[in-house]
């Protein structure tokens, strides 16, 4: 199966979450701030509270369709105060005008489940970090799973804040070789890696030969063509039952994230009630 189904992987991670909330002696509440009107935004946000409530668990959604920072930080600051709060998360991208930083910087670190706040991504780099962010946990439960080399060598290609910055820092906590590129260039040779993380490339273009075999390889490109979302490897290639695995796009990372997200608020309410 080199082509991983993570639609099928995040459903049976949920239930497993669902059976951990059942066993809680309290329900997981998410609150979720929302900034401006925004419709992709709010879309997600909705998504994310369905889910929330599918394992058992309540959220709320603060929305504020105009707001400084400074009420963006004196709402977080009501939320962290608040026990009935088990986890906080402010939806990206914030407008212009509202400092993402100093909001995300104002929430409370044992409530931080988008695992963002500069604190956890620091102490990322220790493995010491309250919460781990979602894409990164996603990896990382991948790499355990599908990997076996004990310290395998990683290409991160990109520069993301929500992705490579913060997977560069726990893999280097966990002592792997990391390589960080902000480009596919074509003088990497990625057949040298057992992870290989491709965020920036051009649709289409990666074929499976370039890895080797068993290599773990994790799409996290998007495009848009000819009324579909790709990724950047050829999906194709990777349908024989030998070979590198792959996360594909679509159906890999995306339904992954959110699974992620409520681990993180699972695990809260378990540390916060």
């Amino acid at each position: 199966m080199p082509i991983i189904d993570g639609q099928k992987l995040s459903r049976s991670i949920r239930e497993e979450l669902k059976a951990e909330v059942e066993r809680l002696s309290r329900t997981p509440v998410l609150a979720v701030v929302l900034v401006g009107n925004d419709q992709e935004s709010e879309r997600y946000v909705n998504m994310k509270k369905r889910v929330t409530e599918e394992i058992g668990g309540r959220c709320q959604i603060h929305h504020l369709t105009e707001a400084t920072t400074g009420e963006v930080v004196a709402l977080v600051n009501k939320l962290n105060s608040d026990p009935e709060v088990h986890g906080i998360l402010v939806q990206l991208p914030l407008p212009p005008g509202v400092d993402q930083d100093e909001v995300i910087a104002a929430i409370e670190v044992s409530k931080d489940v988008d695992g963002f706040h500069p604190l956890n991504l620091g102490l990322g780099y220790l493995g010491k970090q309250v919460f781990t962010s979602c894409a990164s946990a996603a990896i990382l439960h991948l790499i355990d799973d599908y990997v076996r080399a004990p310290r395998p060598r990683v290409l991160l290609v990109g520069d993301s804040l929500d992705l490579i910055k913060p997977l560069n820092s726990l893999l280097i906590g966990r002592e792997y070789p990391v390589t960080v590129v902000g480009e596919l260039e074509p003088w990497i040779d990625m057949s040298v890696y057992q992870v290989v993380v491709l965020e920036k490339g051009e649709p289409c273009s990666v074929s499976s030969s370039a890895f080797e075999d068993g290599a773990l390889v994790i799409d996290a490109g998007f495009h848009w063509i000819d009324g579909k979302t790709c990724g950047n490897v050829i999906t194709d290639d990777f349908r024989s039952e030998a070979g590198p695995y792959l996360l594909p796009v679509p159906g890999g990372l995306g339904p992954m994230l959110i699974t992620m997200l409520l681990s993180n608020l699972v695990k809260a309410a378990g540390r916060n009630g």
